[in-house]
């Protein structure tokens, strides 16, 4: 039976890489450079029949079935019921621009050295070359109308790559000429093209509303992550977390002396980093290795290594990106930060303040994905380890990694590190309401901008964006999703505050690597029924 349900789970991953090439390059296989997928239709035939022969391992398994196995089987299932759901339910057989982009990107090429230079300069001029016939023809499959939020993305997304490309094959010729010649640089302008007529072409589309209806919405909450949770449930959730959030920010402000929740941001922009953004970011990450092994409430790994390098296109964004380490490289490879340095001393304010910094290395490093990514064993099947394909879990974790610093005194006598953990909070909360009202028929777009304006003090141009973008691409509202299921297990559970309760709890959740919602949770009640020496490392 075991055998049976592993052949089960190793046919969906090859599935996935095969259809989905970067998602096999980045996970360390890498006879998958250099290729880039068909432009066909999916079709429900895709992944039925995988469905089916997962769905029949599953239910044939006793209670006291290997918790591994029951996880590997629970990722593969809904990995394949959310493809089916876009595919049959959404009608949706055509991949959207983002999608299509993820599959042209190239840097995995020079992301490491987990080949030497030649052949992976090799691999990125195959794939460059191919670039302008998969982009035209994927332009080709948008028709006359993309959700709202898609189009923005995708044309902004194509613009990025359109600047990024070209910079990345400049910079390798001039660094390594007698590896990367000229010919590299015509591949990345024909490239450069192609993305530019690939945004036009998104451009070109008219903007649709596409939202799910209450039926349709639940429906993909259960076929992605496995909830069955009614949506008003959800809805009423979201709705009181905002206001105690509202409540506690008030609080807050009020304890601080100003005015507003305006006034209390404004504080913050008044401590942009003192020095270097990476290099301000290190010192913040070592310090909170330090704090996390003091509170001793969760276990901190550290088998791969963080590097902290400059973002790939400064001027195309100020996010902070992790990059995780491909579990598959025959030649392991560190996970990477990717840090902007904006010359823009108002960017540096609004977004990379000293306070947002200290939440941003939470969630994405100490022991938000950076740790997650650590913390999940090698015997963990492949598609947890290697397919990212759950928000709900990933950010949610992330997320509530944030509150669960605060918790243990993270912002003890530094109220604005509290301020930004609650304004994160208070922004993803609001995310999380804007989708599940917008997509139930409970507000409509107008309704639920002037909300988000008022609520994050948005700009009316920034809400407006926000909504679309949310409703377009559900990852946003994941976060406070996922972070509200993990406090409900927490409770349920019966942990309570010591620590050596709270690390058993999180070093469970975390051994689950990547998977959906309700899965993790099985695998934390399957924890309970087991020896503790067959859940080892």
């Amino acid at each position: 039976m075991t055998s049976a349900a592993l052949s089960s789970v190793s046919a969906v991953v090859e599935n996935i890489f095969e259809r989905y090439p970067q998602v096999g390059r980045r996970a360390g296989r890498h006879d998958f450079d250099g290729r880039l997928p068909a432009v066909l239709p999916d079709a429900p035939s895709d992944v039925d029949g995988l469905l089916t022969a997962v769905r029949k391992q599953l239910d044939a398994l006793p209670e006291n079935a290997d918790p591994e196995v029951r996880a590997d089987l629970g990722t593969a299932m809904r990995v394949l019921s959310d493809e089916r759901f876009r595919i049959a339910e959404l009608g949706r057989p055509h991949r959207g621009p983002d999608l299509w982009l993820a599959e042209a990107d190239v840097h995995v090429y020079l992301r490491g050295d987990y080949a030497p230079l030649d052949e992976r300069v090799a691999a990125l001029s195959r794939h460059l070359a191919q670039l302008p016939d998969f982009l035209a023809a994927a332009a080709e499959t948008f028709g006359g109308t993309l959700p709202a939020g898609e189009r923005i993305s995708g044309f902004e997304n194509a613009r990025a790559q359109a600047v990024s490309v070209p910079k990345l094959a400049a910079r390798l010729v001039a660094a390594r000429p007698d590896v990367a010649g000229s010919s590299l640089l015509g591949l990345a302008d024909s490239a450069r093209a192609a993305f530019v007529d690939f945004a036009d072409a998104v451009a070109a589309t008219a903007p649709a509303r596409a939202v799910f209806g209450p039926d349709r919405l639940a429906g993909y909450l259960e076929a992605a992550e496995g909830i069955e949770t009614p949506v008003d449930e959800l809805l009423a959730e979201a709705e009181a977390e905002v206001r105690e959030l509202v409540a506690r920010l008030d609080a807050l402000t009020a304890r601080l002396g100003v005015g507003s929740r305006e006034e209390a941001y404004a504080l913050m922009r008044a401590q942009p980093p003192a020095g270097p953004v990476a290099t301000v970011l290190s010192g913040i990450i070592e310090r909170l290795r330090e704090f996390w092994a003091e509170q001793d409430v969760v276990t901190l790994t550290d088998r791969y290594g963080l590097d902290i390098r400059p973002a790939r296109d400064a001027s195309t964004s100020a996010a902070v990106i992790f990059d995780y380490a491909g579990a598959l490289e025959a030649v392991p490879q560190p996970h990477v930060l990717h840090v902007p340095e904006p010359g823009d001393l108002a960017v540096l304010g609004d977004y990379l303040n000293e306070p947002m910094l200290e939440m941003i290395a939470v969630h994405e490093a100490v022991p938000g994905h950076y740790l997650h990514h650590e913390a999940t064993p090698q015997h963990a099947g492949v598609i947890r380890r290697c397919v990212p394909w759950f928000p709900g879990t990933s950010e949610g974790w992330a997320h509530y990694t944030e509150e669960l610093a605060i918790e243990r005194g993270l912002a003890e006598g530094r109220p604005l590190v509290e301020v930004a953990a609650l304004r994160h909070a208070l922004e993803a909360a609001t995310r999380l309401l804007v989708f599940l009202s917008v997509h139930s028929g409970r507000r409509k777009f107008g309704a639920a901008v002037a909300e988000a304006a008022t609520l994050c003090a948005w700009s009316p141009e920034r809400a407006g964006r926000e909504v679309l973008a949310v409703v377009a691409n559900p990852a946003g509202a994941m976060y406070t999703l996922g972070k509200l299921h993990i406090r409900r297990w927490r409770e349920l559970a019966g942990v309570g505050d010591s620590a050596a309760g709270l690390k058993a709890f999180h070093d469970r959740l975390l051994r689950c690597g990547s998977a959906p919602l309700s899965t993790v949770w099985r695998y934390y009640l399957d924890g309970r029924l087991v020896p503790a020496a067959s859940t080892t490392t």
